[in-house]
């Protein structure tokens, strides 16, 4: 639906700037602002299309998996492999009355038991309170049906309002030495203060990072940080009560009956996906002249414990130290500590990588490059914060905008989602899947 983003490539210089400041003091030369914010506007102004907002006025006029109905298209008494299933969803409140628009967030599973296989369906979405929700059945056999309500619409509009209205849902404490002396402050991407601030500006890319500077002692002596959610929400408590564990995640499906596959002797196109996901990990073969390196992300880096700010690094500057050739694989992956954040934050990160992956192409064209996007994960966390809306619309902005690079994709998102996997960080067994599918794209 969305068309290519053109970004042109940014040739500016390194150059990381660390000073103390005032409150509203200009930051950015002008042009540079100019270009990293249209970039940003346009990718929101199409969100904010695909996200319009909702009215809501009680939880019983919001969609219930209950009341819901579900019927099959064109039923058959013979299901074949390779066939494609469709289901129409009526989308109906708690009181059954019909829905007149969409935009609930669903999440669609097929699987096989007795395979231990697993699937993702695609769930188009008609505006108007109906959906199809189509399966493609690539096993025979018995085959159960999963169609999940994770929020509906009215849920889905106030968490994208609130996301964008505050940068102050996790709270970072920098500890700064100085000697033998050790000061702890406040730090963030945005601070609420009139006290001097120690900015952490990377000028060329318009990334910043800021702590109230402390008494008696430079910027530069920051060394650590941490940090915790803070208990502040912006959403109102009527909206909060969509998000009690017991409305996230509600099958609409549970009744449905399990679908019969047989092998049939006619021949199928079968459209196969690849999926992965990548375990963060440091390895060195000398015998095969294999070397694995591994760098967190710039901030915001989400840890309650202190980790060291000299470990970590905008991702656009540790990709253009790379030489890269036809050996060389490069794998990038941003999401799920961006999702407490207004989602400007997560475009202009992803902008940013996305023009230094063009320099590197441009330098080095055989350079490997992956994306990797992030998964699913639990539905007990603070929705506010962590709900997997968020990491659908970071999917989104992350297809979108690399979609016009020579990349390949890794579909984390899908594969956890055929897993039935609901956790930040999947078991063994399906990491190692993923693993698999990333070494097919090297080898």
């Amino acid at each position: 639906i969305w068309t290519t983003l053109k970004l042109p490539t940014s040739l500016h210089h390194w150059n990381l700037i660390t000073e103390s400041s005032f409150p509203g003091a200009s930051l950015n030369p002008a042009t540079l602002l100019t270009e990293t914010e249209l970039r940003t506007k346009e990718i929101l102004e199409k969100l904010n299309q695909l996200i319009p907002p909702r009215p809501f006025t009680h939880v019983n006029t919001t969609t219930s998996a209950r009341h819901s109905t579900v019927s099959i298209l064109n039923p058959r008494h013979t299901y074949c492999r390779g066939d494609q299933l469709d289901i129409l969803l009526e989308a109906r409140d708690h009181l059954g009355r019909r829905k007149e628009y969409g935009g609930d967030f669903l999440r669609a599973r097929m699987s096989s038991p007795a395979l231990k296989a697993g699937a993702s369906g695609k769930v188009t979405d008609f505006n108007n309170g109906t959906y199809l929700v189509s399966f493609t059945l690539f096993w025979e056999g018995r085959v159960s049906l999963s169609l999940l309500l994770i929020h509906p619409s009215e849920g889905v509009s106030a968490l994208w309002r609130a996301r964008n209205q505050g940068y102050d849902r996790v709270i970072f404490t920098g500890q700064f030495v100085n000697g033998t002396t050790q000061v702890l402050s406040e730090c963030g991407l945005v601070l609420n203060t009139r006290a001097e601030l120690c900015q952490y500006l990377d000028a060329r890319d318009q990334e910043a990072f800021y702590c109230v500077r402390p008494q008696h002692v430079p910027c530069a002596a920051l060394t650590h940080m941490h940090s915790k959610n803070k208990e502040v929400s912006y959403l109102s408590k009527q909206e909060r009560t969509i998000f009690i564990r017991s409305n996230v995640g509600v099958e609409i499906m549970e009744n449905f009956t399990v679908i019969s596959v047989s092998k049939c002797n006619t021949l199928k196109s079968v459209d196969l996906h690849d999926y992965g996901k990548l375990q963060h990990q440091l390895a060195v073969d000398l015998d095969r002249n294999i070397n694995i390196q591994w760098q967190k992300h710039g901030y915001p880096l989400i840890g309650s414990s202190a980790y060291s700010v000299k470990d970590i690094e905008y991702m656009a500057r540790v990709i253009d130290r790379t030489g890269g050739e036809k050996n060389t694989v490069i794998v990038i992956s941003l999401g799920q500590h961006f999702r407490p954040f207004p989602i400007d934050v997560f475009i202009r990160r992803a902008l940013n990588v996305h023009k230094a992956i063009q320099r590197l192409l441009l330098r080095s064209p055989d350079t490997t490059v992956i994306i990797k996007t992030e998964n699913i994960r639990e539905m007990h966390n603070d929705m506010e914060r962590f709900s997997d809306f968020h990491g659908y619309i970071q999917y989104l902005v992350m297809t979108d905008i690399f979609q016009d690079l020579n990349v390949s994709i890794i579909d984390t998102w899908d594969i956890t989602i055929a897993y039935g996997t609901n956790n930040v960080h999947p078991p063994p067994y399906v990491v190692g899947n993923q693993i698999n599918i990333f070494l097919n794209y090297i080898c």
